[in-house]
């Protein structure tokens, strides 16, 4: 069986010790909770008697002493306040510090009955072997995985590659065969809207026509009238 080393040893102790010392954790941090929750409030109430005191200095004639002593008087029991505070948070930190080294010296335990050394600090042979046989197949068998991997990867990238062209090519003919079908309708409209325009313009000709004539004709009758009236008698 092997034997421990000697910082096995002083990691148990130390474990050991802040174990205990941890012990009083929970009812530590009660304390300081309710510690800084009285702290609270006497603050609250050292703020309310200020501005109470400055209300009464303002009533005083000598305004300016009278605000003096009150905010003195005030300043000195934050400056005992805020102490207190800074004890509390070094007794936090001490806590935290020590729980962080009880937490490390647990783990290393932890590694060293895991992994058992000899007094050289070599690990045993047996464990040795054990390792590097488990490293082995690994190896051996991402080894003999790679060239199928890299054979399906080769396959799909070809596959791909296939689909692509085929897509083009489809894409391609489609752009094809629709601007020949436009084409081709352009072709089949061009007559037809030729002969609509040439129709249209014909009866623009044939309307413009016959109005000329009925102007035509009605100037001719006025100047028949014009000609036939007998002229006036003189006076």
């Amino acid at each position: 069986m092997p034997r421990l080393n000697t910082l096995t040893l002083l990691l148990l102790l130390t474990a050991g010790s802040l174990a205990h010392a941890a012990s009083g954790k929970t009812s530590n941090a009660q304390e300081r909770t309710q510690a800084r929750a009285q702290i609270s409030q006497e603050r609250k109430d050292s703020e309310a008697r200020l501005a109470n005191n400055e209300k009464i200095c303002y009533q005083h004639f000598a305004v300016t002493d009278c605000l003096q002593k009150v905010r003195s008087q005030y300043n000195t029991e934050e400056r005992a306040l805020r102490q207190r505070e800074l004890a509390i948070n070094a007794q936090e930190r001490e806590e935290k510090t020590a729980s962080q080294r009880a937490s490390r010296a647990s783990k290393q335990n932890d590694f060293e009955r895991k992994h058992p050394t000899l007094d050289g600090g070599a690990l045993n042979q047996p464990d040795l072997e054990q390792r590097q046989k488990e490293h082995d197949e690994q190896a051996a068998q991402r080894s003999s995985h790679a060239p199928k991997r890299n054979a399906e990867s080769m396959a799909e990238q070809q596959q791909r590659r296939e689909q692509d062209a085929a897509h083009r090519a489809s894409s391609q003919a489609g752009k094809l065969d629709s601007k020949q079908r436009a084409q081709q309708r352009q072709n089949a409209e061009r007559p037809d809207n030729i002969s609509a325009a040439q129709e249209e313009y014909d009866a623009k000709q044939e309307a413009a026509r016959h109005k000329q004539e009925a102007h035509e004709k009605r100037m001719k009758e006025l100047e028949g009238k014009r000609k036939a009236a007998p002229l006036p008698v003189p006076q």
